[in-house]
């Protein structure tokens, strides 16, 4: 059984704590987080997110919703020390590539080989079709529909319910305007 300690204690890390709760390999021995609460879903608060290095044993997973922090966080922590969360409830194909840190709600689809790098978040209800490529640190909000052949850059935030059609590339303008 792997022992994980949680970064963060806001909405996202409820949801995310929640689907680990599941997992029969994975044991949330705590979390750490900077605010005021000291227990969520049973799981008790082990110190402030300044104090990782005292954990330097044990794997992490980051449930912060905020691309760049959770990037900075990742850099700090090491991706071989980060594992992915995914809700018994997701459904993904058989050739897809998930990378380190990642985060896979509930009723989630990723279809045939589609690749999710690092840090990424597919939250809750989205859909991501094949041959998409979601790029390190992105994030689907809650109910996304990513259609065939999508590509989401670094760094991405796609506000929930959004429909990105087949072939696009979302990227950041010069203006940082995201869908």
């Amino acid at each position: 059984m792997e022992k994980v300690i949680l970064i963060g204690a806001g909405g996202h890390a409820r949801v995310v704590l929640d689907a680990a709760l599941y997992d029969e390999n994975i044991e949330i021995i705590g979390f750490l987080d900077d605010g005021d609460i000291d227990e969520i879903l049973g799981v008790k608060k082990l110190g402030n997110i300044s104090e990782i290095e005292r954990f330097k044993d044990c794997k992490f997973h980051i449930a912060i919703g905020n691309n760049l922090l959770r990037k900075e966080l990742a850099k700090k922590i090491g991706f071989e020390n980060l594992i992915t969360i995914v809700h018994p409830t997701a459904v993904i194909s058989r050739d897809v590539q998930v990378g380190k840190g990642c985060y896979i709600g509930a009723s989630a689809v990723i279809n045939s080989k589609a690749i999710v790098e690092d840090i990424v978040i597919v939250n809750t209800r989205s859909v991501v079709e094949h041959d998409c490529i979601l790029k390190e640190a992105s994030h689907l909000s809650y109910g996304v529909l990513l259609g065939s052949s999508v590509s989401i850059e670094k760094s991405i935030y796609i506000e929930m319910g959004s429909v990105v059609g087949r072939g696009i590339k979302v990227e950041r303008d010069k203006n940082e305007k995201v869908i």
